[in-house]
C-alpha cells in the first residue's frame, strides 16, 4: 500500500506579531488522494493543546475509545485540553486548518471557562454563532494556502480588539507547557497569584488543574517522541522527560492512552496515518 503521507502537504503558517500571545501555531494541511477512496485511521492521544479545526471539502468521523462507531465531525471543531484518546477517519482528499492556542488562549478568545471545552470537542457554531459559517464561505472560495492563510489570520485580528489582554498567568501556564516539572509555588509566583487563586484561574484558563494539565503535556510529548524516535528505549524516555522513575512513565501511558507504551507502540506500527503533528518540528 503506498504511503499516504506522500499524498499529504503542510504549510506552516508564519503568525501575525499581534496575535502571537493568542495563538501558537497555524498549520494548513492539504491531503490530495485523488480520487481513489482511502479508509485511513489514526489516533488522536490525549494533548493539552487548545484549537480550532476548520475541514475544508470532507466531513472527517471520530470514535472515542468504547464506542463502536465513527461519528461525523463539524466542518469546524473547537477543543480544548483533552484526556481521553479517540481515532480519526479519512475517506477522501481534504484541506484542513489546525489553529493551535496559547494555553488559556482559547478561553481569552471564546470568554467562556475551558471547563465547558474540556475532554471534547464542539461544533464552533454552536459556541460562537454564524459568523464562523462566513469565515468557512471564505476559506472554501481560496484558491491557494497563502489566501487560505490570509483569511484565517485576518478573522483573528479583527477579533483581537474584543479579546482580554493577556495577564501574567497565560505567560506563566507558557512556562509550564513546556517545562512540565516545574514546581507549582514557582508557576504561581510567575502568575502573581496566590497557589489557591492560581489553581482557580487554572480551571478557568485550561479547564483542569495545573498539574493534570503538566502531566498531559509531558505524556502528549512522550507520545510524539515515540512516534517519531520508535528505537529509543523506555528508560530514555523517562530520563529524557524528568519522570521519577518507569512506574510513572507507565502509569501515564495506562491512565491516558489506556495501554502500556509496548502495546501502544504496536497500535503505532498499524497506524494508517497521523493526525497529530509535532507543532513544533514542521
Amino acid at each position: 500500500m503506498p504511503d499516504p503521507a506522500e499524498n499529504i502537504k503542510t504549510k506552516r503558517c508564519a503568525v501575525h506579531p499581534a496575535l502571537h500571545s493568542l495563538i501558537r501555531y497555524i498549520v494548513i494541511i492539504e491531503a490530495d488522494f485523488g480520487n481513489v477512496p482511502v479508509h485511513l485511521v489514526g489516533n488522536f492521544m490525549p494533548s493539552p493543546d487548545q484549537a480550532m479545526f476548520i475541514n475544508l471539502y470532507t466531513r472527517l468521523k471520530s470514535k472515542r475509545s468504547g464506542e463502536n462507531n465513527f461519528n461525523t465531525v463539524t466542518s469546524c471543531t473547537l477543543m480544548g485540553a483533552q484526556i481521553t484518546p479517540f481515532k480519526l477517519l479519512v475517506e477522501e482528499s481534504h484541506k484542513t486548518v489546525s489553529i493551535i492556542f496559547q494555553p488559556g488562549g482559547l478561553n481569552r478568545f471564546l470568554n467562556i471557562p475551558m471547563t465547558e471545552l474540556f475532554n471534547d470537542g464542539y461544533s464552533a457554531r454552536e459556541v460562537i454563532g454564524r459568523e464562523i459559517e462566513e469565515l468557512l464561505d471564505k476559506s472554501h472560495d481560496t484558491i491557494t494556502l497563502n489566501e487560505l492563510d490570509i483569511i484565517i489570520q485576518s478573522y483573528f485580528l479583527k477579533k483581537l480588539s474584543k479579546i482580554k489582554e493577556p495577564l501574567p498567568i497565560d505567560f506563566a501556564l507558557q512556562q509550564l507547557l513546556t517545562n512540565h516539572n516545574l514546581n507549582m509555588d514557582k508557576i504561581a509566583s510567575m502568575a502573581c497569584m496566590s497557589i489557591r487563586s492560581f489553581e482557580r484561574k487554572c480551571k478557568e484558563r485550561l479547564g483542569m488543574p495545573a498539574k493534570m494539565y503538566a502531566r498531559i503535556a509531558r505524556f502528549h510529548k512522550a507520545y510524539k517522541m515515540l512516534e517519531s524516535r520508535p528505537i529509543i528505549s523506555w528508560t530514555d524516555l523517562t530520563y529524557e522527560l524528568g519522570y521519577y522513575d518507569q512506574t510513572h512513565f507507565i502509569k501515564d501511558f495506562k491512565e491516558f492512552a489506556g495501554l502500556t507504551p509496548t502495546l501502544l507502540y504496536k497500535e503505532l506500527s498499524e497506524e494508517h496515518i497521523q493526525f497529530q503533528l509535532d507543532w513544533d518540528k514542521i
